[in-house]
């Protein structure tokens, strides 16, 4: 059997198995290189020159599908067995896709979610945490000393070196203000809203004493 010859039974068999159209280079790779390029389109035109293949041509692409005037006529009875198959196997994948949906989903979820090291892990985290809170709470609750008298000290340095540059600087900024508003012409209201200035008055805080 030439090489032409046995191409030809390939490619006729290949169209009648796929029944749908498809271009000389689609043949070509389909058929994973069986038979070269040169071959199947000299086979494929004369499959055209026989009928056996219909050719369609779009612009300069050209595509070719089998003559469906040599398949076989379903009749009445087989369509509406095809129908009703059509039917069953559309509501299968209908079945098939939600279920997939469903799994995807849980999937998700379970690759969103900590494993089990990652939850050993938080769960020694946070159990130390408890641990460390239900001490400072019965030291609290004991009424002990949680900070030493020299922290205490510090602190309270702190705290009264803070006040005096809240007022010195409260000061500086109430002198400059009254410097200005003895040459305005409008209220300190005016002045204030137009300059953006909110006082500790307004806020409602009081520097500590």
């Amino acid at each position: 059997m030439s090489k032409e010859a046995a191409a030809t039974g390939t490619v006729l068999k290949y169209f009648k198995n796929q029944n749908r159209p498809y271009s000389a280079q689609d043949v070509f790779m389909n058929l994973h290189k069986e038979h070269g390029k040169p071959v199947v389109q000299r086979v494929i035109d004369q499959l055209v020159a026989e009928k056996k293949l219909t050719e369609k041509v779009n612009g300069k692409q050209k595509c070719y599908v089998i003559n469906q005037d040599d398949l076989p006529t379903a009749s009445e009875e087989e369509l509406v067995l095809l129908d009703k198959e059509c039917l069953e196997l559309s509501e299968a994948l209908s079945s098939k896709q939600e279920k997939l949906k469903q799994l995807d989903s849980k999937v998700r979820k379970l690759n969103s979610a900590l494993t089990s090291q990652e939850a050993q892990n938080k769960l020694k985290g946070l159990e130390a945490e408890v641990e460390e809170m239900e001490e400072r709470l019965d030291k609290l609750k004991n009424e002990a000393v949680l900070i030493t008298p020299e922290e205490k000290q510090t602190i309270t340095k702190q705290f009264d070196k803070s006040v005096g540059l809240w007022k010195k600087r409260k000061r500086m900024c109430i002198n400059a203000l009254d410097s200005i508003l003895d040459s305005w012409p409008k209220k300190k209201k005016d002045l204030f809203d137009e300059i953006g200035i909110e006082t500790d008055e307004m806020i409602g805080v009081k520097i500590p004493i």
